[in-house]
């Protein structure tokens, strides 16, 4: 009986130790979260949407990401190197959301990322700051993406969960009132990496200049 209560107590405490958190960005009658646009600034339904933790808060490298799996989640890379900026998958697409609570909502919108994975593989912890992030398409060389920032966006305790909507007049929060968000444009572009062919040929060429100016 006692072997049994001390394993489930274990096991409660080892789930606990790397529990999830849930990111609210859109409340019912309190505000949305919407205006997530294209790179024409055109507030876009059905584009892929997540979030980037900077997982020792080191800053981010919004426009300098190489092409990377957007349904997956994971450490993204800058040239080749990993970075500390985890991708966070939601698995969700942006939406129109209707009005609530003052709030008039609209196209582009975005709602709630449940679980964020606290701990464990990904390194988040409290306290790490986060950028929202959506792609115009699927990642390639060229291929336009958006990422938002804000004081507020900062991961929560472990298993518990924030929100980021504001009840209109309020001021607190980051999302609502009774006017519609601002439009958020796709303006960065994932950085094409040079193939190693290509690499290769730029080496000999720097060699080759190398030599002649020794000449």
């Amino acid at each position: 009986m006692i072997r049994s209560i001390l394993l489930a107590l274990f096991a409660l405490a080892t789930s606990c130790a790397f529990a999830d958190v849930t990111l609210q960005f859109s409340q019912i009658s309190v505000g949305r979260a919407s205006g997530f646009a294209n790179s024409a600034g055109v507030a876009t339904n059905g584009m892929r949407w997540g979030i980037v933790v900077s997982t020792v808060n080191a800053g981010f490298n919004g426009g300098a990401y190489d092409v990377f799996d957007n349904t997956v989640s994971g450490f993204l890379k800058v040239g080749g190197v990993t970075t500390d900026d985890y991708y966070v998958y939601s698995g969700l697409s942006t939406a129109a959301v209707g009005a609530t609570g003052g709030d008039p909502g609209g196209a582009g919108g975005i709602t709630t990322l449940n679980p964020v994975p606290f701990g464990g593989a990904s390194g988040i912890g409290q306290g790490n700051p986060f950028n929202l992030i959506w792609f115009e398409s699927a990642p390639a060389d060229g291929t336009n993406y958006g990422m938002m920032s804000n004081a507020l966006f900062v991961i929560p305790a472990n298993g518990t969960g924030t929100s980021f909507a504001a009840a209109p007049g309020a001021g607190t929060g980051v999302f609502g009132g009774p006017t519609a968000d601002p439009l958020k444009p796709a303006n960065l572009s994932f950085a094409a990496v040079p193939e190693p062919s290509r690499m290769i040929l730029l080496g000999f060429g720097l060699v080759g200049v190398f030599f002649r100016r020794r000449r």
